[in-house]
């Protein structure tokens, strides 16, 4: 598999859209109920820590481009606010929790997309001991993106 080229942005955009639906809509609500969080801060650059809580996957922090960003909002609007951030580190109190109480710092890594199926990195901060880290494999299912479960290691905090 090669990395997604930022050309091919519809692409990428979608299988980054379908990672966050999964890792709000189900990973991120600990718990029956639904999404456990009203307000997104997503980061505008790719995260190197995605799937990997150490940081290893990758050192790419491209920006996302702009179709990304809107595939990545038009999933998450449904589930609450999304509020487009620079540097996550920025946006965490001393005691690692976000500043804006309830919400979720989110991050994505560059998609490797292999016909129709995809891995992406993504990332989920909600404090010190409350995070999550996971690569999920995507599929293109009757021609829409479907997450369709993890690849490699999961990290929980």
């Amino acid at each position: 598999p090669t990395t997604s080229s930022p050309t091919d942005v519809n692409r990428t955009g979608a299988v980054m859209a379908a990672a966050f639906s999964r890792l709000v809509n189900e990973t991120g609500t600990f718990g029956p109920g639904g999404p456990s969080s009203t307000e997104y801060l997503v980061q505008t650059r790719l995260d190197p820590a995605a799937g990997d809580a150490t940081g290893s996957v990758t050192d790419s922090r491209r920006p996302l481009t702009g179709p990304e960003r809107t595939a990545i909002e038009d999933t998450l609007v449904a589930f609450g606010t999304v509020r487009w951030i620079d540097d996550p580190a920025e946006w965490r109190t001393a005691q690692l929790t976000p500043v804006i109480p309830g919400s979720m710092i989110l991050g994505v890594g560059e998609p490797v997309i292999d016909g129709d199926t995809a891995l992406v990195p993504m990332s989920l901060w909600c404090g010190g001991l409350c995070g999550t880290w996971l690569t999920y494999r995507v599929a293109n299912v009757d021609g829409s993106w479907t997450v369709t479960g993890t690849e490699g290691p999961i990290a929980v905090s």
